[in-house]
């Protein structure tokens, strides 16, 4: 059972994970210079839209807007997808960036070839078609993904509120 902690806990690690995208873009990259580290930002964002999602979903479970629901990946996203997204009036172009980053990581998992570019990651799938990632095409991923946690931050600070009135 859901309890009151178990979506706050979820932002937070959705927080952290855009905190460690950001940083691994914005510190590591100049550095090092290895546009692989774009990957490892896009993994990062996904893990964080992954615990944006489940806290919103935790969250309206705790007030029985949701059924209870599997714990499988694509069930919370449909589920999210279905309920969530409408209720919340969130923007459908965030689970299309959702959907995408994901697709960039499952190509690079599946990939025969991946080089570097000049300053981009190219990733070929099996039919050496090439998807492209530049510096910024991640920094606009990085800037939606930090919409999402903040349209995240709206839904759940009805919870905060409700517990300050309740303490006064």
């Amino acid at each position: 059972m859901e309890t009151s902690t178990d979506f706050l806990k979820a932002k937070e690690y959705a927080t952290q994970k855009y905190e460690g995208a950001r940083h691994l873009l914005n510190v590591t990259f100049p550095t090092v210079k290895d546009p692989k580290l774009l990957i490892g930002v896009i993994d990062n964002l996904v893990e964080s839209f992954k615990y944006s999602m489940d806290a919103i979903l935790t969250y309206e479970r705790l007030l029985r807007l949701v059924p209870i629901y599997n714990e499988d990946p694509r069930s919370k996203f449909n589920l999210f997808r279905q309920k969530s997204v409408p209720r919340n009036k969130i923007p459908t172009r965030y689970m299309v960036l959702y959907m995408e980053l994901k697709e960039i990581i499952e190509l690079h998992k599946k990939s025969p070839m991946a080089f570097q570019r000049g300053n981009k990651f190219v990733i070929c799938n099996k039919d050496y078609m090439l998807k492209t990632l530049s510096i910024n095409d991640i920094r606009d991923y990085l800037q939606l993904t930090k919409e999402f946690l903040n349209i995240t931050e709206n839904v759940l600070s009805d919870y905060n509120k409700r517990n300050i009135s309740r303490s006064i």
